[in-house]
């Protein structure tokens, strides 16, 4: 079966919005905006920075997975954006602009589970399709 556009255009975007996400948190690791924002999340630095080198590596292989039509991609997609959704609940200062994020997620993981896309995963990826 033919890959459904969604499903491309959504692998594409969480592979390349990681690797820019990932070089701009290493070219801004000493800005002093940064340090000050870090100052402020309330758990050590090395768990928060842990979680959003994890987030960029799952987005990739999530990412890549999709566009080999591998059923446990999109659920890899799901259960770490669910657990980030949960963490950031707990991090974020600013805990109503996370309502946004959260309405997106909720949208991208409808159109994962609706019947066409639904179907090119049950179909187009033999094996770890189940």
């Amino acid at each position: 079966m033919k890959r459904p556009l969604f499903v491309t255009v959504l692998a594409w975007f969480l592979i390349a919005a990681s690797v820019l996400s990932t070089l701009a948190m290493l070219a801004t690791r000493q800005n002093p905006e940064m340090q000050e924002i870090i100052r402020h999340i309330p758990f050590p630095i090395g768990i928060y920075t842990y979680a959003a080198y994890s987030e960029s590596v799952l987005n990739i292989v999530a990412g890549a997975a999709m566009l080999r039509a591998k059923n446990w991609g999109r659920w890899l997609y799901v259960l770490y954006g669910t657990a980030g959704i949960v963490f950031n609940l707990a991090v974020s200062p600013d805990q109503p602009m996370l309502l946004y994020g959260v309405v997106l997620f909720v949208c991208i993981v409808y159109f994962l589970f609706r019947s066409r896309t639904h179907f090119y995963f049950q179909t187009s990826g033999g094996i770890g399709n189940a």
